[in-house]
This record gives structure tokens, sequence and C-alpha cells, in this order.
């Protein structure tokens, strides 16, 4: 199941035109933060602003994996993030599944922003849809 790692760090940001919605404002500053390692780890890696964050798209094999970044709160640094590991089902549908490759990713993205932000930060385990399923990991 998806996991959630949320974290406060205050970043600069130029020109908050440049976003489409205010849960977008400084995201981009936290993928690139997260990008260098994922690019060097997947492939097909896409990313992209969307009216309700950032993403961060690749594959892992035959797994597609997500990371969907979330501001909470611009002015205070409030950020969340969403892992999800996708596998294909029935040869059209895709399913959100727990795999290796997400609990790797997990791993990954919590020692990155915690190394980033100087500190712990939060990891819940999500159900697939994304509401909290039990405490921290």
């Amino acid at each position: 199941m998806p996991y959630e790692v949320s974290f406060t760090k205050r970043v600069t940001v130029v020109d908050r035109e440049q976003y489409i919605n205010e849960c977008c404002i400084g995201g981009d500053v936290v993928l690139n933060q997260l990008l260098p390692s994922v690019r060097a780890r997947y492939t097909d890696v896409q990313t992209n602003q969307e009216d309700w964050g950032w993403f961060i798209w690749f594959r892992k094999g035959g797994v597609r994996l997500a990371i969907d970044i979330f501001t909470d709160d611009p002015d205070e640094g409030a950020f969340r993030v969403h892992l999800t590991s996708r596998t294909k089902r029935l040869l059209v549908l895709d399913t959100v599944v727990d795999t290796s490759e997400l609990e790797e990713l997990q791993a990954l993205v919590a020692a990155e922003l915690a190394g980033w932000v100087g500190g712990a930060v939060r990891v819940t385990r999500l159900d697939r849809k994304y509401s909290e399923m039990n405490d921290d990991v």
C-alpha cells in the first residue's frame, strides 16, 4: 500500500505566479531534491506540475512507481509526499500493490528528505484510497 512522507522545511520561492495552485508552491524545490537519486536508479522518468501538486513518475522493470508532492502550507514549508507502486492487471488495468520496489523507494525518499531537512520525517502507511492505515512506520 502507499506511503506518505511528511515534513516541514521552508523553501525559497522566487515567483508564486508560476504555480497552478497553492498546493503546488515550492513542490518543485522538493522534486528537484529527489530527482537526481530517482534518475540514477530508475527508468522512464517523467516530471511535471498538476493542479494538485507535482509528480515524478518512473519505472523499475514491470513496476510503475510514483512520487506525488503536495504543499500543505507554503509559508511554513509543510509538505506531504505520496509514494505508490502499481503493476499491470489483466493486461490493461493497473492496480496499486505492495512491492519490494515500493519499500526501496520509501527508504530512499525518507533518507533523502531527512538529510535535506536536517531531521526526521514522518512516514505513514496509507490504504489504496490514501487514508491513514496505522501508526507511523
